[in-house]
Parts: C-alpha cells; structure tokens; sequence
C-alpha cells in the first residue's frame, strides 16, 4: 500500500476530532458556567488527546505489521484491550495536564475518572471502525498477494520444466545406452526403461507444487543411474532417506535439482571424480535435505556466485513455495561441498 493509498487518513483523522472537540466545547461555552480555560483545556484535551492516541496506535499497528484475527471472539479481544490501554493512556495524559491548576480552579481529581467512560467511548467508536476498515485491507491484499503468488508459481514451473528437461542430459543419457547396447543389452534396457520414467516424471510434476520423498528419492536414483554410465567408476553415490518421512510432502524435482548442481560443479570437474551422499531427515519440526559433493566453491563473495543459477532457482522456488519457512544454505568441508534444504512442517 503505498502513500496515495493512504493520504485520505490524516484528513479524515483531523475533522474528525476537531469536530468530537467541537461538540464537547460548544456546550460548555454557550452555557458559560465553567471557566474559559477549563474549556479551553477540554477542547485541547479531547482533540489532540484523542488525535494523538489513535495516531499511535494505527502506527503500532503499521510498524508490528499487526495480522488481526478474522476470528469474531479474537477480534472482540483486540477491540476491548486495546480501546482499555488507549483510553487510560488518554486519561493519564489528561490527568497530567490537569494537575498543575487543579488546586486553582478546586478541581476534584478523583472525580476525573468518570471521564474514562466518554473517553473509552470514544477510543471504542474509532477502533471499531478502523480496526474493521484494516482488516478488509489486510483481507484484500492477502488475496492479492495469494494472486501474485500463484502467477509466479505458474512462472516457475514453466521455468522448471525448460530446466527440467535438460537438453544435455538427455543428449548424453540417449548416447550412453546407444553405446550400451551392443555391450550390455539387459542394463541398456533397463537404462532406457530409467530414462523414459525420468523424462515421465518431469512432465508429469511440472503443474504440481508437491511430490513424496518417496517418488523424489525413487527418480533421484535413477537420474544418478544414468549418469552412472557417462562416469562409470568417476561416480559413487549414497541415499539415505528416514522411513517416517518417505511420505512427506516436498516440491518436485528440487532434490534432483541439487544432485544435477552436485553433478556439474563437482564430479564432472574433478579428474578423479568423488561421491554425492544424499540424506533425507527429519530434525524438531523441520524436513532437512542434504547433498553433499566432492568439490569445492569457486567463489564466496555472494551467495549468488557460490550457488549458481540453479541453486538461486530453488531458493526462489522455495520462498514463493513456503515464504520464510523453507531456508538453503552451502557450505564448504573440505573435500565436500554440502547444500542443505530445512522446510518446517506444519
């Protein structure tokens, strides 16, 4: 929301207490039975007291970011406490300005107090009001932001799938079995059979958010199967995923993603090649899915540079995915590099 959206508020906020200031002085100045500047101190005390109040708490409001509760009992709970705490502040601020000429003017400051029950009034009326108009506000640009939210999912997936369909290993994969097949017609078989349940799966998840552990581990071994060909004895790999979770819900593809990334920028790069250890857990709340590669990071100045574009596409995946609740981070231990995804489950 930005400043034009909002430039009706201190307007409206203005005439407002100047005139619930003017209905309070006028009275009492036609009547002419309390003091002028009793008046006077009345008129300052309900409109710029009230001003003031409710300014500070629409920016409390603002600067918490403050998510109020569609839910009827809660909402009732945030209009009562708040207008309370506003109108004793309101009252301790006039009881303040109010002490030095109490004793000039015979002011009974006990009897100040039944004021706590206009003033709470008040507070009461303006909190309804803008607490009902900020929640249709922050009702509406949920909604929007859920809109904008599955317009960049749809992005994304068609992003993943051109980056799913990897041309390269596809060129390689159709290579190795061609060149397997005069050597090895069983396994040839069983790589094409691997290929095509890959190529499958990538077309078939590219619309889904969600996939199994389960189905993800399955394609991921596969994927590491065929490559094995290309690397031969260049490529060890282990796979370690907890019973408990094999069923979890993660995004598609996202594993296989770090494993091409460890592929790439590890094995292929190193004469004598290394191992990729994959292991699926569950830590507290959190799905923790770690890769690690033999390798090393080129560079370290930025999280950009050492990750590479793919990686910068999962955390861009993952952010639209799960906002703040998903998190990658690298890292280096020599001999390894080592990606690790946490998600929280909710």
């Amino acid at each position: 929301m930005n400043d034009k959206q909002h430039s009706w508020f201190w307007p409206i906020q203005i005439i407002v207490w100047i005139m619930i200031a003017l209905v309070n002085f006028v009275p009492q100045h036609l009547v002419g039975s309390i003091p002028p500047t009793i008046q006077y101190l009345n008129l300052c005390g309900i409109g710029i007291g009230g001003f003031i109040i409710t300014s500070l708490y629409r920016g409390y409001l603002k600067k918490t970011n403050y998510q109020v509760s569609l839910k009827f009992g809660r909402f009732v709970m945030l209009l009562s406490v708040s207008s309370l705490v506003q109108s004793v502040v309101w009252f301790l601020l006039i009881l303040l300005v109010t002490w030095p000429i109490a004793a000039k003017y015979q002011i009974n400051m006990l009897r100040l107090t039944i004021n706590l029950i206009p003033l709470g009034g008040l507070v009461l009326i303006w909190n309804l009001v803008y607490l009902s108009y900020y929640l249709i506000r922050q009702y509406h640009v949920t909604v929007v932001q859920k809109l904008r939210l599955e317009v960049e999912i749809e992005k994304a997936n068609l992003s993943n799938l051109k980056s799913q369909i990897n041309p390269h290993f596809m060129f390689n994969a159709l290579n190795n079995i061609r060149a397997l097949i005069l050597e090895d017609p069983q396994r040839a078989r069983e790589m094409l059979t691997m290929f095509s349940e890959n190529f499958r799966y990538a077309l078939q998840h590219s619309e889904n958010s969600e996939t199994t552990v389960a189905k993800e581990v399955n394609i991921v071994s596969q994927y590491l199967e065929l490559i094995g060909i290309q690397y031969e004895d260049k490529l060890q790999y282990t796979i370690h995923a907890e019973e408990k979770i094999l069923q979890e819900s993660i995004p598609p593809m996202i594993l296989q993603l770090l494993v091409e990334n460890a592929v790439k920028h590890g094995i292929a790069l190193s004469p004598t090649g290394g191992l990729i250890a994959i292991d699926i857990v569950q830590d507290g709340s959190q799905l923790v899915m770690t890769v690690k590669n033999t390798g090393t990071l080129q560079k370290k100045n930025e999280l950009e540079d050492s990750i590479g574009i793919g990686l910068n596409n999962v955390v861009k995946r993952l952010k639209l995915l799960y906002n703040d609740k998903a998190q990658l981070k690298i890292e280096e231990q020599p001999p390894f590099v080592i990606v690790t995804i946490s998600i929280e489950q909710l």
